[in-house]
């Protein structure tokens, strides 16, 4: 499996040529639908991954099938991966490319975990507020979860914020135990 470090590397590369071209949103959008192919289609990824086909093979399906499709910034990372025998790694890769465009565009995501679930009036509330703390625009995410009991969890740009019923439990438990009673 590929590297974290090697994917970022390759899409950040390709981010950068995105932003030069001003084609990011196509590139995020061609990126997304290869990615989803080579996800779910068996047969395309083991024929990427295949190393009893030729490379003359490959690269003629990619000019054939999927030069037309896809602008150049994608077929050229293509190109590149075939050439490095990377083609098989294209999705972490893509993962990737979506993370860093995110933060170029200043959008963060976040999630919010509760034991019921939260109205839109609530959402857009917390969605402003963590937009105002964090200075991003947020996408919020929404997970109902009964173990919660009361209160909500969290989690945004590897920060995790514990307004739970539980976690409040705790600290006072927490306070009490450091409490001295003097009499």
């Amino acid at each position: 499996m590929i590297s974290v470090s090697l994917s970022r590397r390759y899409a950040r590369a390709l981010l950068t040529l995105s932003q030069r071209r001003g084609d990011l949103e196509q590139t995020q959008r061609e990126l997304a639908e290869l990615s989803g192919l080579f996800a779910r289609d068996v047969r395309v990824r083991r024929f990427f991954e295949t190393p009893n086909i030729a490379r003359m093979e490959k690269l003629a399906f990619l000019e054939e099938r999927w030069r037309p499709k896809f602008g150049a910034a994608v077929y050229g990372l293509l190109m590149v991966l075939l050439r490095r025998r990377r083609l098989d790694h294209l999705v972490s890769i893509a993962d990737e490319f979506h993370k860093l465009s995110e933060q170029a565009q200043g959008i963060v995501r976040a999630t919010v975990r509760s034991a019921v679930p939260f109205d839109d009036a609530q959402a857009e509330r917390l969605t402003a507020a963590l937009g105002r703390r964090s200075g991003l625009r947020v996408v919020l995410t929404r997970e109902t979860d009964p173990g919660v009991i009361g209160g909500a969890v969290v989690s945004m740009d590897h920060q995790v914020i514990d307004g739970t019923l539980v976690m409040e439990f705790w600290r006072i438990r927490r306070q009490l135990l450091q409490t001295r009673v003097h009499g």
